[in-house]
Parts: C-alpha cells; structure tokens; sequence
C-alpha cells in the first residue's frame, strides 16, 4: 500500500502505463507498513520502483519542486467487491518536513473533480509512545463509493494534480514558517528538534 521516495531535482521519470483493471502495487503491502521501506532518495534510480506506477512522475514532480515525501500509494488496488462503503482503495502522498502543498492539492481539487472525496491533514504521531516521533502532512484521495472502479477516473486525477504540481512555486528553503503554525512560535524549536530526529532516522534506514 505504502511507497515511498525523497528530493529528486533534477531526476525525471515516465510512468508505466497502468493495467486494464487495478492500479499496480510497487511492492507488498506489508512491506509497505514498514518505517524501512520508506524515505528513499529517488537520486538512487533503483528507488524509482519503491513508488507506485502510477503516481511516479507525480512524487517526482513533487520532489523536483523541492516538496519532500516519505511516503505514498496511488491507491485504486483490489479490495473487497462486497463492501458497501470504502469500496475503494485509498491513496495518499505524505511529506516531511510538513508541506502546505497537501492543503493546495486539496483546495485545488475539492470542487473541481467530485468522482474522489479528498482530505489533507497535519500530523503528528507519538511512535506508541517512544523516541519516534513524525510531524507530516498528508493529502488523500479515495474513489467515491457511489462510482465503479474504473481507471479513467484515476488518470484524470493523476492528470489534474500534476497540472496543479507543475504550477507550484517551489518549496521555501527551510520550511519554519509551516512548523511555526503547527507548532506556534513557542513550541517552534520542539518542532524542529523533532523533525530533525525523523529526518535522522528517516536517511539511516
């Protein structure tokens, strides 16, 4: 489910074409719930294929802008034809340090296609209570559950958000004024020590 990748200016990548019926995994979906298998850099060419197909030359595009992922699915795999609601798969792309470019993709595509519900969030996670701690921000997107899966619905999504990618200024230097309204300006240097630790422990895996 998971995918991941890292800065990559300079690296272009095309995408494979997507199969006649589900999107493609990049790898198992319990590999990908595992903290190692993300925050790869794609300067590594071998680390293309971390990343889902189908949503390649968007986290490219991302990156190449300077906004950093560390993980990511395209979502539209295979899932239960019997369930009535989250009938479709979930797909996601989740930046580190926090990125505002999740809350633009979502104010970009909340009107203009209603085939997916989209949300973007700003997260911050314990690491069940140890020395783990992750501050990111996230974008979602998920098929309605009133449509049928099909891929058409996929490629104008993926259409549309390189589109808006491609418009993006790129990313400022440092990212403080982000943590700065998560954190607010007293707990700033909490923020940065925690984003980075993970960025430490992101690169070492």
């Amino acid at each position: 489910m998971f995918s991941t990748s890292q800065s990559s200016a300079g690296y272009v990548v095309k995408s494979r074409e997507m199969s006649d019926d589900f999107l493609p995994r990049a790898h198992s979906k319990r590999l990908g719930e595992l903290e190692r298998s993300n925050w790869k850099s794609l300067r590594d060419g071998r680390n293309i294929h971390r990343i889902d197909p189908a949503i390649r030359e968007i986290v490219t595009l991302l990156n190449g802008k300077g906004y950093r992922t560390f993980s990511s699915c395209s979502g539209g795999h295979p899932t239960n034809p019997r369930w009535k609601v989250n009938r479709h798969e979930s797909g996601y792309l989740a930046f580190s340090p926090p990125s505002n470019v999740a809350f633009a993709l979502y104010l970009s595509l909340r009107k203009k296609n209603r085939d997916f519900t989209v949300e973007a969030q700003a997260v911050i996670d314990d690491g069940d209570g140890g020395d783990r701690e992750t501050v990111c921000t996230r974008f979602y997107w998920q098929l309605s559950d009133r449509k049928k899966h099909k891929l058409e619905h996929y490629r104008k999504l993926f259409s549309q958000m390189r589109e808006i990618i491609e418009s993006l200024p790129r990313a400022p230097g440092n990212g403080n004024e982000v943590l700065t309204g998560l954190f607010g300006k007293e707990n700033l240097q909490t923020g940065l020590r925690i984003v980075k630790g993970q960025m430490k422990r992101f690169t070492a895996n």
